[in-house]
């Protein structure tokens, strides 16, 4: 009986097509012209996804890979930092790691610790920079910071900021993990040759920041 059905169903389906001389054809309806384009498979496969403010700066920026994965994770809140441990019902240290002042998010961890604002200050300053009001978030820091770039400089800068926010992740997780401490000077020290070797490596846009 279902075979039956299913019989009927496709017959009324079918009813109305007239089959013709011409040879058959394959459409694409992603396209309005009908022609298959990568593009637009790439398109159809994110249809309906919701597209994450900020996504563009991490996946154009100068840096390795797994960097980008941080920041990209950093944007999403996924880090399991206290808060998000705390959410989870799972134990968790509410004061953040480097300042111990504020509640440990990521946004803060990035954008909002006197420990980062301070390594942010030596930064900007041997570049000849003011550092921009404090943000909340690390997209709106990342935002205020490359405002006072333009051009390879700009890109520069959000090479830098993927650099620095990724030391300073290191770190949070060294006195987490391992009870080790570095100073800002310290970190300071780090951070330039790991940019040396960065720019080493093509980073264009921090060598022209670099170079001022």
């Amino acid at each position: 009986m279902l075979e039956l059905t299913d019989y009927l169903h496709l017959w009324a389906s079918v009813g109305d097509i007239h089959l013709g001389n011409e040879p058959d054809r394959t459409i694409w309806r992603w396209t309005t012209d009908g022609c298959y384009t990568a593009k637009s498979a790439y398109d159809m496969m994110h249809t309906g996804s919701i597209r994450m403010s900020g996504h563009t700066l991490i996946w154009k920026t100068w840096a390795p890979l797994r960097i980008k994965i941080f920041i990209w994770l950093a944007m999403k809140r996924r880090h399991w930092t206290g808060d998000r441990r705390a959410r989870h019902g799972l134990e968790a240290h509410e004061l953040c790691y480097l300042c111990d002042q504020g509640q440990e998010t990521i946004d803060h961890i990035i954008a909002v610790c006197p420990f980062t604002r301070e390594v942010w200050y030596y930064v900007l300053q041997a570049l000849g920079q003011q550092v921009p009001p404090v943000s909340q978030t690390t997209l709106s820091w990342w935002r205020r910071l490359r405002s006072v770039c333009t051009g390879d400089r700009r890109n520069g800068m959000d090479s830098l900021f993927a650099l620095v926010s990724w030391q300073l992740w290191k770190e949070r997780n060294a006195r987490c993990f391992r009870e080790s401490t570095s100073s800002v000077g310290d970190l300071l020290h780090i951070i330039k040759n790991e940019a040396d070797r960065w720019i080493q490596a093509g980073a264009s846009g921090l060598r022209a920041l670099a170079q001022g």
